[in-house]
């Protein structure tokens, strides 16, 4: 059991996540294992749109002339490909439900008297979770347990049920 030296709690504010969390910290402390905190958020939040992002697409500076005829704009090519991927990735820019979030996981840290490191990232929660252990060499994926009913399980399922099926390492599940 000591083997396990880093920990992954799944957080998103709700009672069972603190759950989690409180059990993660307890567990870390025991087993002296770090500890990570992370909060999915389904979509990446859109930035802003500035002046210098507006290029009219028919402007003389994007057309060519082909014979006698001018201004058949030129087909923008995308700067970053990397942006219809997805893959869950970890941003900077921060809503403000994100800051709440990793305020309210720091607030429970300092009350313990722990330090862990808390990310946010983007896509399908289990899928997510589960591609961020990986990344971060978790051993252990901490989640809450909602208790939704039968039908909602039946129709969706629970995304704790979901990362103890697509996750390679142990997963524990607090209730």
């Amino acid at each position: 059991m000591n083997n396990l030296q880093h920990l992954i709690v799944a957080f998103d504010g709700t009672e069972d996540s603190k759950e989690a969390l409180d059990l993660g910290i307890t567990m870390s402390k025991k087993m002296d294992s770090h500890l990570s905190i992370i909060y999915i958020q389904k979509e990446k939040p859109s930035l802003p749109i500035t002046d210098k992002d507006q290029t009219p697409l028919l402007s003389p500076i994007h057309t060519y002339s082909v014979g006698e005829s001018r201004n058949y704009p030129i087909v923008p090519v995308p700067q970053d490909e990397n942006l219809a991927v997805t893959d869950p990735k970890v941003y900077d820019d921060k809503s403000p439900e994100v800051i709440a979030l990793e305020s309210e996981a720091n607030r429970i840290l300092q009350h313990h008297h722990m330090k862990a490191n808390v990310a946010v990232s983007y896509g399908d929660p289990s899928d997510a979770i589960v591609t961020y252990a990986k990344e971060n060499n978790g051993d252990l994926i901490i989640v809450g347990n909602r208790n939704i009913s039968g039908f909602k399980k039946l129709l969706f399922g629970s995304v704790s049920e979901k990362i103890s099926q697509l996750s390679t390492i142990p997963v524990l599940i607090a209730k």
